[in-house]
């Protein structure tokens, strides 16, 4: 394996770093926002309602596994292809919710919902903004295609997935084994994108999902 980095792909690679850090922690932030509004204080006492990265970090899943994926797992540097990660889980307590699994599952997809989000808003500002500096554009872009991937991962029923949660919030699946899947769920994500079957499904999904952020970005940017 050739672990030569040029320059432009040295700065790439930390760009998207970042990128998907704050992506990671803000997805974060919304699952906490969600479950406090649905009568969840416990991430307000875990100190995870705010806007700063650091509470929200986990040295794996936001720092390591991600500087893994950019740097050494990806057949190219010119475009981001694929990536794990996740941030700190956000503590909650089901049984605060009115309805628990019902609530739990509106907190997790909550997460799905800020990289919708992000998406729009990197597609409309960086649109705008590119009319300035082309450079954004390919930044928006970047934010566009990293949420595409996080919100492909949302919809896969494996847990410890938001997808895989609807199974039990369906009766499909008990909670036992949500959790007891869910310790070897980014194992298996590792191991199954290998496969060039499973490469193709999720290079389409992400496609349709980044789709219309990508013809909003590419209007606007005229």
């Amino acid at each position: 394996m050739d672990f030569g980095l040029t320059l432009d792909q040295l700065r790439f690679g930390l760009i998207s770093f970042l990128l998907i850090a704050a992506s990671l922690c803000l997805r974060a932030y919304g699952q906490a926002w969600m479950a406090n509004r649905l009568g969840d204080r416990t991430p307000v006492f875990a100190g995870r309602l705010t806007l700063n990265p650091l509470p929200h970090l986990d040295v794996l899943g936001t720092v390591i596994l991600p500087l893994v994926c950019i740097f050494f797992i990806q057949p190219r540097m010119e475009y981001l292809n694929f990536f794990l990660g996740w941030a700190k889980p956000v503590p909650m307590n089901p049984g605060a919710f009115e309805q628990p699994r019902k609530h739990l599952l509106w907190c997790l997809l909550a997460q799905t919902a800020i990289s919708l989000l992000i998406m729009l808003v990197a597609a409309c500002v960086g649109g705008l903004a590119s009319r300035l500096n082309p450079d954004l554009r390919f930044l928006a872009g970047s934010v566009i295609l990293i949420n595409a991937c996080l919100v492909v991962l949302d919809l896969l029923p494996l847990p410890p997935l938001p997808g895989a949660y609807y199974l039990v919030h369906k009766g499909w699946m008990r909670e036992e084994t949500f959790v007891g899947l869910g310790r070897w769920g980014s194992l298996v994500l590792l191991v199954g994108f290998q496969l060039p079957p499973v490469q193709v499904a999720f290079f389409f999904l992400r496609a349709v999902i980044a789709a219309p952020f990508a013809v909003i970005l590419h209007l606007l940017a005229g």
